[in-house]
């Protein structure tokens, strides 16, 4: 058995149920590793305290542990336990959330799962202080584990935080310049979403006994799935599914060159001129105009393509996932919660 995370036949959420009530633990002793001030900040951050410190059961804010199984799962590509990669899998956490409470100080989202972005409520120093001692908690981590390929590891994680950093200032830099090619926007999706994410399902694998091939190809998958989450995320922001506890439309507000912009607006269609001008603009838009911008969006062939892109990364995903050999019963399992996350 690869791990008793799987049976090849649960449905989605009993995957995610599993692998979170692993995860979670490894996560919390973890971060309370901080020292004060900033551990009191990062269990706000987690959704673990309020801002008074009063306990909160469940979680609110941080990032939820569902995105976090698939890695773990990935560890069991060769057919072993699972579990061998949960110190990866905890270090791969760390990093998430390093980058989206820098990436909320950089977007000023006030917002985050339905309450005060950590920046909001302790202020923009405090925010980056915790962002940076995560990551060195990170680097910590994972430098402590006994293994062949721990160095090996170690550079990874530096080369993929690296391009992260470098994804998000040409994504800020990127905002409003509606000259951006496609090939400049999706250059930013691989950079802070699919080379990062690509770390994060190979750490765990590098702490089995996988050979370097399927190592390789985990990878690959991972930098698929990451394309596709990221489509789905340019989609949702302007369209959302579910109630993500802030308002819709965030990127449509900071003017980003999300690729499904650059080809609504190099699309020829009659409206591109009324979005380009938009863009081209300044100022806080209100909500009727940014639901304007997003009818033009779609009305300009933005949203169809963003959809066929996370189509075909997820494709590609599979395929790639295939190709690493897992277990059937593990391959079942990645397929199915993969799905379920970014419906």
């Amino acid at each position: 058995m690869y791990s008793e995370l799987g049976t090849g036949s649960r449905v989605a959420d009993e995957i995610f149920d599993a692998g979170g009530k692993i995860i979670d633990p490894a996560v919390r002793s973890a971060v309370e590793r901080l020292p004060e001030p900033l551990l009191d900040a990062a269990r706000y951050h987690y959704g673990w305290a309020g801002k008074d410190g009063t306990p909160v059961t469940g979680q609110i804010g941080g990032v939820g542990r569902r995105g976090l199984v698939l890695p773990l799962l990935c560890a069991g590509v060769d057919g072993g336990p699972a579990e061998r990669g949960l110190a990866a899998v905890v270090v791969g956490d760390l990093l998430v959330n390093a980058s989206i409470i820098h990436d909320d100080v950089l977007d000023r989202d006030p917002v985050r799962r339905g309450r005060p972005a950590l920046w909001a409520a302790y202020g923009t120093e405090c925010a980056l202080m915790v962002g940076d001692a995560l990551l060195g908690l990170a680097f910590s981590l994972l430098g402590e584990q006994s293994h062949p390929r721990t160095h090996q590891a170690l550079r990874m994680m530096s080369d993929g935080w690296s391009r992260l950093c470098a994804g998000q200032v040409r994504d800020t830099g990127q905002e409003g310049r509606t000259g951006t090619s496609l090939e400049e926007a999706v250059a930013v999706n691989e950079a802070k979403a699919a080379d990062g994410l690509r770390g994060v399902f190979c750490l765990p694998v590098l702490f089995t006994d996988a050979t370097s091939e399927q190592v390789e190809t985990v990878g690959r998958y991972g930098f698929h799935f990451g394309m596709a989450a990221q489509y789905h995320n340019d989609v949702t922001d302007v369209w959302p599914t579910l109630d993500r506890g802030r308002a819709p439309g965030g990127d449509i507000r900071r003017r980003k060159m999300t690729p499904m912009v650059t080809v609504a607006l190099s699309s020829g269609h009659c409206d591109s001129a009324l979005l380009a001008a938009y863009y081209d603009g300044r100022g806080e838009p209100g909500e009727e105009e940014v639901a304007a911008v997003a009818e033009l969006i779609d009305r300009c062939g933005g949203r169809a393509w963003a959809v066929a892109q996370n189509l075909k990364h997820m494709r590609l995903a599979a395929e790639h996932l295939h190709q690493a050999d897992p277990p059937p019963a593990l391959y079942d399992d990645l397929l199915t919660a993969g799905a379920r996350y970014l419906a």
